[in-house]
């Protein structure tokens, strides 16, 4: 009876909490839009210099992502936000360390899944932004909403099963990969003392500590950043800065102090306003231009979209 009550105890204590595994996936997902908004102010500070960073931002953290993690999971068999948390993976079948298939798959699941729906979301942003949608769109737009609506009521079962038990994962990803979620051993990776260790070797460890604690506390920074933009859009704190003067191209001379569009260099016909730049342009012209490839500023190149458009209204 005892020996059954301990093993059970033991069980209970090397699975971490609904809140923890939670608390590790909302960490992990919180890099992103708050490294993208860092990216963001120092691209609309120099915004000639830093176009191609803007424009393979994604393939640039996914690049980033991808040796983090992997130096992250076979080091210490987690990723970065599981290992802020003490949590390692182990293989579900065998409660041991994951064999190199697992550990590649789920790397692939970490890295991959996040920049493909970001890459969905995108899309979707920019086709909602057109006034008719052909057919096909329409029927991709509508197919994203249920797949998401189903993937967030699985989510919510697997969490379910968690809480009660009759699952070992929380995710359904990580089920797929064979995978479950536990506490780090910390008593087996302290028994190696510094003194057994060469100076090389100790010198390697206190580097390799000193840029694990320093990405943790990175993470927190940026979280915190991603929560003050998110309950302050208009904070003076975080608001992008002010753009240098354009230069004077042969496209700014020709329109300044005129009633020119930059793009058409025709009379403005519905005269639009770009807000990131506060040049006035032709409605259908700018429209055009920032569906495109590019979505910037003609004049000054600064990132722009569709809802920095504002109709100007004149007695004309």
């Amino acid at each position: 009876m005892a020996e059954k009550a301990a093993h059970h105890t033991t069980t209970i204590i090397s699975r971490p909490s609904i809140f923890e595994v939670i608390a590790q996936e909302n960490l992990s997902s919180t890099i992103y839009p708050a490294l993208k908004k860092i990216v963001h102010y120092i691209i609309n500070k120099n915004p000639g210099q830093l176009e191609w960073l803007d424009k393979y931002f994604d393939e640039v953290f996914l690049a980033l992502n991808t040796v983090c993690q992997y130096q992250y999971l076979k080091k210490y068999g987690g990723t970065f936000s599981e290992n802020f948390y003490d949590l390692t993976r182990v293989s579900s079948r065998t409660n041991s360390t994951p064999d190199n298939n697992q550990l590649y798959l789920g790397l692939a699941i970490v890295v991959c899944v996040p920049y493909l729906r970001n890459k969905c979301n995108m899309y979707i942003d920019k086709l909602q932004m057109k006034y008719k949608l052909q057919l096909k769109h329409k029927v991709f737009i509508t197919l994203n909403k249920i797949v998401h609506t189903c993937w967030e009521a699985l989510r919510l079962t697997y969490y379910i099963k968690y809480i009660n038990g009759s699952s070992q994962s929380h995710s359904p990803l990580l089920t797929m990969a064979g995978l479950a979620l536990t506490y780090k051993n910390i008593e087996s990776s302290n028994n190696e003392t510094l003194a057994q260790l060469s100076i090389k070797e100790s010198i390697k460890n206190y580097l390799l500590y000193g840029l694990s604690h320093s990405l943790e506390l990175g993470a927190f920074f940026m979280q915190f950043l991603n929560w003050w933009h998110s309950e302050n859009l208009q904070s003076k704190f975080i608001a992008y800065p002010i753009p240098n003067p354009p230069k004077e191209n042969d496209m700014y001379i020709s329109v300044r102090n005129t009633n020119k569009c930059p793009i058409c260099e025709n009379e403005r016909k519905m005269p639009t306003a770009l807000t990131v730049s506060g040049f006035v342009y032709c409605y259908k012209c700018l429209h055009k231009h920032l569906v495109g490839v590019n979505s910037r500023c003609p004049v000054t190149k600064l990132p722009a979209s569709m809802q920095d458009m504002i109709r100007i209204y004149t007695d004309n």
